[in-house]
């Protein structure tokens, strides 16, 4: 396997992502997967080398092209350089939030964001899970949390690997909910 930096390595793992590759008489192809429980993944890009050995980045960039990558860059000096391009382009929210829906999650997490972010956040017709509770609190399901977490951060709302949703350059902290007896109480963090 191609030997990438343990930052990258961290990265991927904080997104639920992971790296395979293909070998053929032409080119080794790197696939970058989402950790769905399957032993392939599900791929939202992946990096070739060019025979001038620069690398090319494609990603499942555009929403609504479940199985099509769309090339995000070209002429990276290294593999790394490649795979990081993907990150930044890759749209695979949709996936994590089918898997968070799978998974059968009644988590819900709260933020205290700015009122005009909150009416935006709520207005938002993906993903679905999100509500304005009043006053700049805004309620997500588990996997609307998912789904934000499956953006580029480049597009300006984003669940990042601290458990902070990140919207229009503001950093504001999302807290897990837990349910008891049909009640929900916050807890310290999301752990």
């Amino acid at each position: 396997m191609t030997v990438i930096d343990r930052s990258l390595t961290r990265l991927l793992k904080q997104r639920r992502l992971f790296l395979t590759r293909e070998r053929s008489d032409a080119a080794e192809i790197v696939y970058v997967c989402v950790d769905d429980g399957l032993p392939g993944g599900y791929p939202v890009g992946y990096v070739i080398p060019s025979r001038a050995g620069t690398w090319f980045a494609y990603a499942r960039a555009r929403p609504g092209r479940v199985f099509a990558n769309d090339q995000v860059d070209a002429g990276l000096l290294s593999v790394e350089e490649a795979v990081r391009a993907v990150l930044d382009h890759a749209r695979y929210g949709d996936v994590l939030f089918a898997l968070e829906q799978r998974a059968g999650s009644d988590a819900t997490y709260t933020a205290e964001v700015h009122r005009a972010h909150a009416t935006w956040l709520a207005a938002l017709a993906d993903p679905e899970g999100i509500t304005h509770l009043g006053n700049g609190r805004v309620r997500f399901t588990g996997p609307a949390v998912a789904y934000l977490r499956g953006l580029p951060e480049r597009l300006g709302c984003h669940v990042d690997d601290e458990d902070r949703i990140r919207l229009a350059g503001e950093s504001y902290r999302l807290v897990r909910e837990t349910r008891h007896t049909g009640e929900a109480r916050h807890e310290g963090g999301m752990g």
